[in-house]
């Protein structure tokens, strides 16, 4: 029989890059912080010991907004085809609680400064507040609201204010009745008094009068407070004392 030879047959095929999914991670950070680690997922798997190269990068800025994370830099070998699916990095307003402090005068005092102090979250550099607190106004004795004021900062803030009060206490007064003498069977000398602690605050005036202990024998009577206030409307505005004086 004749002999054949079988031709050979040659196939090929194509080793294709393979497919790799890489996705950024969405981030946020208040104004002012540093950023966070960009991150990212990745959907597929390496092969053997390949790697990542470089690095996902973000749009720059420090304004409230949003910024893009992009791939920057991030690559693989020519063995694979990468698609990247971008986030965003959102700069949201720094949030910062301010608390009055209580204060207290005395009735005819001026005003302590009013102050406050930052009890939750932080400035961020170089960020200052303008303006000051207030209250609400009056003069007697009594409780008034401290109010937050003009104090503000930039828009990059949100505060939250936390009120305290100022309170008017009562002031103390202390007259002396005035020693006194007269001779018997004559008549009582013009009873009279002095301011030992504390003074009047602006119009407020002392009505009434002292009055003495009934008699006329030789002796000692007490000079006592009769009648002696504080003239409306300021009562209530002092601790008024009247110290004893005597008759002899």
């Amino acid at each position: 029989f004749p002999s054949h030879d079988t031709p050979e047959v040659t196939q090929s095929f194509n080793i294709l890059p393979k497919a790799i999914t890489v996705t950024a991670a969405t981030k946020s950070k208040e104004y002012g912080d540093s950023d966070p680690t960009l991150t990212y997922s990745v959907t597929g798997s390496l092969i053997g010991s390949d790697t990542f190269t470089g690095t996902i990068s973000r749009t720059s800025g420090e304004a409230l907004g949003t910024y893009a994370i992009n791939q920057n830099t991030l690559a693989l070998s020519a063995n694979y085809t990468l698609t990247y699916v971008s986030a965003n990095l959102t700069i949201t307003k720094r949030l910062i609680t301010i608390t009055a402090a209580a204060k207290t005068k005395i009735y005819g005092a001026a005003d302590p400064d009013l102050t406050y102090s930052v009890t939750s979250g932080s400035l961020a550099a170089g960020d200052s507040f303008s303006g000051a607190l207030s209250r609400t106004s009056g003069t007697s004795v009594g409780t008034y609201a401290i109010d937050s004021g003009t104090v503000a900062i930039s828009s990059n803030y949100t505060i939250t204010y936390v009120g305290a009060n100022l309170t008017i206490t009562k002031k103390t007064l202390v007259l002396k009745a005035d020693d006194k003498s007269k001779r018997q069977s004559t008549s009582d000398p013009a009873l009279t008094y002095s301011i030992t602690t504390g003074s009047l605050i602006g119009s407020d005036t002392l009505t009434g009068s002292l009055v003495r202990a009934a008699g006329e024998s030789l002796g000692t009577y007490a000079i006592e407070t009769g009648t002696v206030a504080i003239a409306a409307p300021s009562a209530g505005n002092y601790n008024l004392r009247v110290d004893t004086g005597y008759l002899s």
